[in-house]
């Protein structure tokens, strides 16, 4: 599936919605990508799950991680597709429960693809992979879903890494 078409497919869900919203990063836009809506339909995850496994080398990933509680069902399905181990990283301060940081397993010298659903900055998925790398994970691959194209790319790549996205606002698809 091209670029575009996973563009439509996500805009067509109903998961860009307008008006306006507060974003994670605190910025102010007018335009939403809700991730629950095209995260939660098996049809449209199937396909996204699809198009980030074959981006992955099963052969050089050891875990997929993503961000708690957004990228849960993104992680869980391509843990399952690609038969490889899923973590996941609790952000901010509250942590109930166990308390950890990390839910799975992230050892020293594993090697690991963050996952994401959505960028606009990148502050998450960066944030995710600085915890990866202080516990002794290698990050590997950071990938999202949609691109907001909102300085993510660059922003990522100023701090040493590369983002993969599989489709991008203003290029794959308008809001």
């Amino acid at each position: 599936m091209s670029d575009t078409e996973l563009g439509t497919l996500i805009e067509d869900s109903g998961a860009v919605m307008t008006g306006k919203f507060k974003l994670s990063d605190g910025s102010l836009t007018d335009y939403y990508i809700d991730k629950y809506v095209f995260e939660t339909k098996p049809d449209i995850l199937s396909i996204i799950t699809d198009e980030i496994v074959d981006q992955i080398d099963e052969d050089e990933i050891d875990v997929v991680v993503g961000p708690a509680l957004g990228a849960v069902p993104l992680v869980t399905a391509v843990s399952l597709e690609a038969r490889i181990p899923a973590a996941y990283i609790r952000m901010g301060e509250k942590h109930r429960g166990t308390q950890a940081r990390v839910e799975g397993t992230i050892e020293k010298g594993m090697r690991v693809a963050v996952l994401e659903d959505v960028t606009s900055t990148g502050n998450t998925i960066l944030e995710t992979a600085k915890l990866v790398e202080e516990i002794g994970g290698l990050v590997e691959q950071l990938i999202t879903v949609v691109d907001r194209n909102a300085g993510a790319v660059e922003h990522i790549r100023d701090e040493g890494y590369e983002l993969d996205f599989l489709t991008r606002v203003g290029e794959d698809f308008q809001v």
